[in-house]
């Protein structure tokens, strides 16, 4: 409904104002009404009235003052006049006050209701045209948005070049100075899970407050691929490099600090190196990244530079690892295979070895694990198939405490599934599969996966054997358990096939009927009601 407001000193006009037209029917409501334009302009103020029928001749403001007053302060705002003159000069002065129409007194009904629908069609279009506007405008600040990281994106993988330095002027004008240093905050994570994406735009805000209080260095913030909060620093001459360092470094651990306080989570940070031009931005990015990737190792809730880690270049020959971890595994020890792995991890801390080393150790260790596991037929992770990659997994579990642990899980895990499957014969291993299925027929969801998984061997070598010892398939024999269950249900009394369904572990029931006939020659149906 469009708001209106009618502005009259005579009570008696006002009132056959509101009562003369529809103003429902004609989409307009009455908003509010004044006796003279001083109290209308202050009744704008709190009424968002997109229209004003206002009387020429008014104690205190008339109406023309009052039209020349509210385009100033309510441009939007529509106004027809209400007055006694008919002459040309008095209508342009009107006009030139910003009235977009204007009626003679006495008011004639059929003009005015003229006047209000062609109103009601301009504060329509109005309307529209503004929310479009106000539309284009903000893709127009979202796209630049999206180009400017995008550019940025470029500038830290280093698709960017000297020729793309009046870009990155224009994009990131406050970047001044004669040095870039790239920041990096990666918030630290409690387990595997991902973090919310809330508690990136948290950092960020707090990080941005606290390096644009500093009127040392200038910034612009983005964000990688990964969700780490991501500063490009602008230095300025006048400083040495020892004495940028330390305003940087400073910058970094008091948001690492604020971070941890208000917002009840921590972060670490990452400095890359200092670097003189938009082409270095991705040498600086990728050394802060690094630094970050070393609280494996140095620990998290802190400020790590690029210039704290050791050499990246690893001299060790890892080959020992596996060549001293397979004798153990074949040898069945776990007590001493526990030990091994602690001292493995408890020297390469100590060491503060690079993490590109604690990479490649796990590397070796999960390459020994599996070729144990392959000779032994069984898996160490049989739900996954997804190639094992180290950094992926220091990067979720984090803490090298935590990486141990998981490490010296899977190689337990492994030992005692290979230490079941030698104690097995082929027959009481299907013997064990098959007690599993009667135990377990009415899950849905279990498949052969979960079968073999609960014998710790192969689905395809659990498929094997259990056709050589039955002559049928696991698949053939769980479904047999469940029509056998199925029959002995109705044969109890049970009626309802979606309770029979679901007991023996089918959620579809038309599926249910379907096995159920192949199997016993008749319908689930009949076989409850016969003819």
């Amino acid at each position: 409904m469009i708001k209106v407001l009618i502005v009259d000193d005579e009570y008696l006009v006002r009132e056959r104002l509101k009562i003369c037209v529809d103003w429902g029917e004609l989409g307009y409501e009455i908003a509010g009404e004044a006796a003279n334009g001083e109290d209308a302009l202050m009744i704008l103020e709190h009424i968002p009235a997109q229209l004003a029928i206002v009387d020429i001749n008014m104690p205190i403001i008339d109406g023309l003052a009052f039209a020349q007053a509210a385009q100033i302060s309510h441009p939007d705002l529509k106004i027809v006049i209400l007055t006694g003159y008919s002459s040309f000069e008095y209508a342009k002065t009107a006009i030139q006050a910003g009235v977009s129409d204007y009626l003679l007194k006495p008011i004639n009904m059929e003009e005015l209701l003229q006047v209000l629908l062609r109103l009601r069609n301009r504060i329509e279009s109005d309307t529209m045209q503004k929310h479009q506007n106000a539309h284009m405008k903000m893709s127009m600040v979202e796209s630049d948005s999206i180009l400017k990281r995008n550019f940025l994106q470029a500038c830290m993988e280093g698709e960017v070049a000297e020729r793309d330095r009046d870009k990155f002027r224009a994009y990131c004008p406050n970047l001044t100075g004669d040095s870039l240093f790239v920041v990096v905050f990666s918030i630290d994570r409690i387990g595997a899970e991902r973090n919310p994406l809330w508690k990136r735009f948290a950092a960020a805000n707090i990080s941005n407050e606290i390096f644009a209080e500093n009127r040392f260095m200038h910034f612009e913030s983005t964000y990688d691929e990964e969700d780490r909060v991501v500063l490009i620093v602008g230095m300025p001459e006048g400083y040495s490099a020892d004495e940028r360092l330390d305003i940087l470094s400073k910058a970094s651990a008091e948001a690492v600090q604020a971070i941890r306080k208000f917002l009840k989570f921590t972060v670490t940070a990452g400095i890359g190196p200092g670097v003189e031009d938009i082409a270095g931005i991705a040498v600086s990015y990728k050394e802060a990244v690094r630094a970050i990737r070393h609280k494996t190792i140095y620990g998290r809730d802190r400020v790590i530079l690029w210039n704290e880690l050791p050499n990246k270049k690893i001299s060790d020959d890892l080959s020992h690892i596996r060549d001293n971890m397979i004798i153990q595994l074949r040898l069945g020890d776990a007590a001493a295979i526990q030990e091994q792995l602690h001292k493995g991890f408890e020297t390469l801390t100590a060491n503060r070895q690079p993490v590109e080393m604690l990479y490649s150790m796990i590397y070796e260790l999960m390459a020994t694990l599996n070729i144990f596991a392959a000779e032994n037929k069984v898996y160490a992770d049989a739900d996954n198939n997804d190639p094992f990659n180290p950094m992926r997994l220091a990067d979720e579990l984090e803490t090298i405490d935590e990486i141990e642990k998981w490490v010296r899980g899977e190689y337990a895990n492994v030992l005692a599934r290979a230490s079941s499957v030698k104690q097995s014969t082929p027959a009481k291993i299907v013997g064990k599969a098959k007690q599993y299925i009667d135990d377990n027929y009415a899950d849905s969801e279990m498949d052969l996966a979960d079968i073999a998984g609960s014998v710790f061997v192969n689905p395809s070598y659990l498929s094997r054997i259990f056709k050589n010892e039955l002559g049928y398939s696991v698949v053939e024999y769980l479904t047999r358990r469940r029509m056998v269950k199925a029959k002995e249900l109705i044969e109890q009394g049970f009626k309802n096939l979606y309770f029979i369904a679901e007991s023996v572990g089918y959620k579809d029931t038309h599926y249910f009927s379907k096995c159920f006939k192949k199997h016993f020659s008749v319908s689930p149906s009949k076989f409850i009601a016969p003819d």
